[in-house]
C-alpha cells in the first residue's frame, strides 16, 4: 500500500509541475497540429509490438510441458488484458499478476507461467540496456559506463541471491528450479533476444511518428537512443505507467537544449515534447482498450 502510494505521489506531482510550467493554452495549440493520417500507424505498431512480444512469450513456454494447448492468438489476447489493466495498477507490470494468473491455471502451473512471463518481460530490458548503452556512456560518460556495468553486476547478484533464497523459501525454490531450466537453451534465449530487439524498434518507432504527426523532426539517430532511456527510466522509477516520469524526460532530452544539441540536433520545446508525450500515452491507453474489451466478453478463459 505504501508502495502505491507513492507511485500515485509522484506521477500526480511531476505532471502538476509540468502542467503549470507548461500551460494549458499551449497544449492545446500543439494538439491543433496533429497530423491524423499517422494516427492508424501509430495504432498498428502498437498492436504489432503486443502481437510479436506473444510471440516471443510463446517461445519461451515451449520448454515447459502441458503448453501446447496455449497458442499466439490467447497469449495476445492476455498481452492486451494486462496492458489494460497496466493503466489502473501502480505499476507498468500490474497486469502481469493478471496474465501470470490467467497461464498459470491454464498450464497447471502458476511457478512456470511466473518464470516465462518474469522471462519475456526481463527479456525486454536486457534490450533496452544494450541499445540504450551508447547513449549512456556518451551523454552520461564515466556514470553511463557505471550504470551499463551495474546491470550486469545486480544481474549475477540477484541470482546468485535467488539461488540461495530458494532454498530456505519453498515457493521461491519453485521458480528457481522453473527458471532454471533456461540454461543451456540458446535457442531460445537467442531468439528472445532477436524479438525483444524487434518489439523495442517498434516502439521507438511508434514515438518516433508521435512526433512526425505534431510536424516535429528530432534527429532519428539521437531518438533511437534515447527512447530507450525513457522507457527503462519509466520502468524504475516509481509511477502509474510511467506517467509524469515518462513526460518529464520526454521535456528533458526533446524539450531543451542541453542534450540534443549534442547531437547535431535542436530542441523541439518543452511544450511540444510533453504534447509528444500525452498523445503516445493515449495512444497506449486507446489500444489497451482491446484488452478491456477481451476482459469484459471473457476471451481470457
Amino acid at each position: 500500500m505504501k508502495k502505491t502510494i507513492i507511485k500515485i505521489v509522484v506521477s500526480t506531482a511531476l505532471l502538476a509541475f509540468i502542467l503549470l510550467k507548461i500551460g494549458r493554452q499551449m497544449q492545446v495549440e500543439n494538439f491543433k497540429l496533429l497530423d491524423y493520417r499517422y494516427v492508424p500507424l501509430i495504432f498498428l505498431l502498437l498492436i504489432l509490438n503486443y502481437y510479436v512480444s506473444s510471440v516471443r512469450w510463446k517461445k519461451l513456454l515451449t520448454i515447459y510441458p502441458n503448453t501446447e494447448k496455449v497458442g499466439v492468438g490467447y497469449l495476445t489476447g492476455l498481452y492486451f488484458i494486462g496492458s489494460f489493466f497496466n493503466n489502473f495498477m501502480p505499476t507498468s507490470i500490474g497486469g502481469d499478476v493478471y496474465k501470470i494468473y490467467k497461464l498459470g491455471k491454464k498450464i497447471d502451473s502458476t511457478a512456470n507461467a511466473f518464470s516465462a512471463t518474469f522471462m519475456e518481460r526481463f527479456s525486454g530490458v536486457i534490450a533496452l540496456v544494450l541499445i540504450s548503452v551508447g547513449a549512456m556512456v556518451y551523454l552520461l560518460k564515466l556514470r553511463g559506463l557505471l550504470l551499463f556495468i551495474g546491470f550486469w553486476v545486480g544481474l549475477a547478484a540477484g541470482l546468485y541471491f535467488l539461488k540461495f533464497i530458494s532454498t530456505k523459501i519453498k515457493k521461491l525454490e519453485k521458480i528457481y528450479t522453473s527458471l532454471i531450466q533456461y540454461k543451456g537453451r540458446n535457442d531460445i534465449i537467442v531468439f528472445a533476444l532477436v524479438t525483444s530487439i524487434a518489439v523495442q524498434l517498434f516502439a521507438i518507432f511508434t514515438q518516433y511518428l508521435v512526433f512526425l504527426a505534431l510536424g516535429l523532426t528530432p534527429p532519428v539517430f539521437y531518438t533511437f537512443f534515447i527512447i530507450p532511456l525513457v522507457i527503462l527510466a519509466s520502468f524504475f522509477i516509481p509511477s502509474l505507467n510511467g506517467v509524469g516520469v515518462q513526460d518529464g524526460l520526454y521535456i528533458l532530452f526533446f524539450g531543451e537544449a542541453t542534450y540534443i544539441t549534442l547531437f547535431g540536433g535542436t530542441a523541439v520545446g518543452a511544450a511540444a515534447a510533453f504534447s509528444a508525450s500525452i498523445i503516445y500515452h493515449l495512444s497506449r491507453l486507446f489500444v489497451s482498450l482491446i484488452g478491456g474489451v477481451l476482459y469484459a466478453s471473457g476471451k481470457s478463459d
